[in-house]
Parts: structure tokens; C-alpha cells; sequence
């Protein structure tokens, strides 16, 4: 078993994965990011995610677009 300054330098490089995406690759979901730092950490994740409903869920992804371009353009 990994001691925790190696998990938190594995987990550290996968976030750092996350935030080197761009443009369509960047998106508030990824659930090989998701995996991988639950399986650092020990997080069970074997129960199925309950999805909202299409409108819904194309709702959260336009707010988090904006809320990612009002940091950029403060």
C-alpha cells in the first residue's frame, strides 16, 4: 500500500491532468479522473450515479461554463 505522500503526489499529477485540458476536453466531468483518484484514496464507487435528466444536466453544464469565464475575465 502507497504511503500518503505518494497518494497525494499521484493524486496531485491527476488533477494536474485535469486542469492542462482544453477547449471540448475540459468539461466539470470526468469519470476516469473520478476513478483513478478513488481508487487512491479508497473510495468505494461501485453504486451507479443517478443522472438528471438531459435539459437539466445540459443547464449545469452552461452554468459551469459560465461560471469558468467569469474567473477568466474576473
Amino acid at each position: 500500500m502507497a504511503g500518503i505522500e505518494e497518494k497525494l503526489k499521484e493524486a496531485r499529477e491527476i488533477l494536474s491532468e485535469w486542469v492542462d485540458k482544453q477547449w471540448h476536453e475540459r468539461c466539470w466531468y470526468y469519470p476516469d479522473i473520478f476513478k483513478r483518484l478513488a481508487n487512491i484514496l479508497d473510495v468505494d464507487i461501485s453504486r451507479e450515479p443517478m443522472l438528471p435528466p438531459v435539459d437539466e444536466f445540459r443547464r449545469g453544464c452552461e452554468r459551469y461554463q459560465e461560471e469558468e469565464y467569469k474567473l477568466k475575465n474576473g
